[in-house]
């Protein structure tokens, strides 16, 4: 299985869309296999999500993500765990143990429940 992880300063990038930082890395049997740092800013958005596609990772760990980004990694096969704050060896450490987060490792305001949308009461 490949993980990606979007990153700025060895810390889960908080905002995917802009980010140009990935680490992939080849998980087998619960252990790290290979690490792989990519630098994508030369490329657009959708170049990005391609070159994930491409190199076969299965998952992507990241912070803040648009529906737009997040509908678009979706339709290419991509499993997303968004909402991720915290230290990217930390992050890739709990994934690999348990696939599972703490709200601890959540974005502030997130509570481990990802974003939530507010409808906006329609009144006369």
């Amino acid at each position: 299985m490949k993980v990606a992880l979007a990153y700025w300063e060895n810390r889960i990038s908080p905002v995917l869309d802009t980010s140009e930082n990935f680490l992939v890395v080849d998980i087998q049997d619960g252990r790290r296999i290979k690490n792989s740092n990519i630098n994508l800013g030369d490329k657009s958005l959708l170049d990005r999500i391609e070159y994930l596609k491409k190199h076969h990772v299965n998952v992507l760990l990241c912070g803040a993500i648009s529906d737009y980004c997040h509908n678009l990694i979706l339709a290419r096969g991509i499993k997303v765990i968004p909402w991720l704050a915290g230290d990217v060896d930390g992050i890739l450490e709990v994934y690999i143990c348990s696939n599972s987060f703490e709200p601890r490792f959540m974005m502030p305001g997130c509570k481990g429940h990802g974003r939530k949308r507010r409808r906006r009461k329609r009144g006369f």
